[in-house]
């Protein structure tokens, strides 16, 4: 399976499939998450309730579900579950800085947190989406908002706050280009559970819609969030226009460009695995370690042994 795409899978295969990704994040799931996730097939409601009930690799504890037999896996989500609420305080806290960040389009939470998979020691990933032709002022702008107030990660500075490491720019919303092949399924997971909270709702939408194609092949039912979104208010617009009538010059935009890339290729080279690093002037992505294929292979193996 590994080489091949697996597209078309039964009922039965997807239902695996689906909790066996989430396996790998220690998440169960609820019987809606379930059919709201599934993989590579059309959801059956019936047969999917059927499986679920007979198979004994199933386990149902307080309503989720999952394939781990151990006695404390749901004792231990459940407090990532109260975990991921307190994270989610501190984020309504401090989202007025994203809503008057200038050249700030939209920002979304990413990776573990909306799967409640964040670890004790987690930082809040973020999706920084900035305006055209401003991606360098924006990154400027942000890294100094959120170490003012001390919530940037940095260092050893990690847990609870915000790590600043992917930016695009509004004109590359189609993250195909990224995708590893024969297929990414971390990737196209991730772009599923995004979790908007400040910006332009639209953009959000845009990214889905410019996605779509590539995403229709592991998903038949694409849901967008909205739980976190907040519109920003009138005087943190204000503030945010002011900053950007002032700001908003094509030289501060090239000198902060090309240091910017003169830094990010010097930590570049340095790094043994480059696979999650991205470095152009629509994309900044620094991961300094990509665990896409890897996950992959754990899903495969797992999977054909289940099967």
């Amino acid at each position: 399976m590994s080489e091949v795409f697996p597209k078309n899978m039964n009922m039965k295969q997807a239902v695996l499939g689906t909790l066996v990704y989430f396996h790998l994040f220690e998440v169960p799931l609820t019987r809606s998450e379930i059919s709201e996730h599934l993989f590579f097939a059309e959801p059956d409601e019936e047969k999917i309730s059927i499986y679920l009930k007979e198979s004994p690799l199933v386990q149902l504890v307080e309503g989720y579900y999952s394939l781990s037999k151990e006695p404390d896996f749901h004792a231990k989500f459940f407090e990532k579950v109260q975990r991921a609420r307190r994270l989610w305080k501190k984020i309504r806290r401090w989202q007025w800085i994203f809503s008057i960040c200038p050249f700030v389009k939209l920002v979304c939470v990413c990776n573990s947190l909306p799967i409640y998979a964040a670890s004790e020691d987690s930082d809040i990933d973020l999706l920084v989406v900035t305006k055209k032709n401003r991606l360098f002022l924006a990154r400027l702008c942000l890294t100094i908002l959120t170490g003012l107030f001390g919530v940037r990660r940095h260092g050893n500075k990690i847990k609870d706050r915000f790590c600043l490491s992917f930016y695009v720019s509004e004109d590359h919303l189609n993250f195909k280009d990224l995708a590893l092949e024969p297929y990414d399924i971390y990737l196209a997971f991730w772009i599923k559970t995004l979790e908007p909270i400040a910006g332009d709702y639209r953009i959000y939408e845009k990214i889905f819609e410019d996605n779509h194609v590539w995403l229709d092949e592991y998903f038949k039912t694409l849901t967008l969030h909205r739980r976190y979104f907040r519109k920003s208010s009138g005087f943190q617009g204000k503030v945010k226009n002011f900053f950007e009538k002032y700001l908003n010059r094509d030289d501060w935009e090239e000198k902060s460009k090309q240091k910017q890339i003169r830094r990010a290729k010097e930590k570049y080279y340095g790094l043994k695995d480059r696979s999650g690093t991205v470095i152009s002037e629509t994309v900044l992505k620094f991961h300094d370690y990509d665990r896409r294929k890897e996950i992959r292979k754990d899903w495969v193996t797992l999977l054909d042994q289940l099967l």
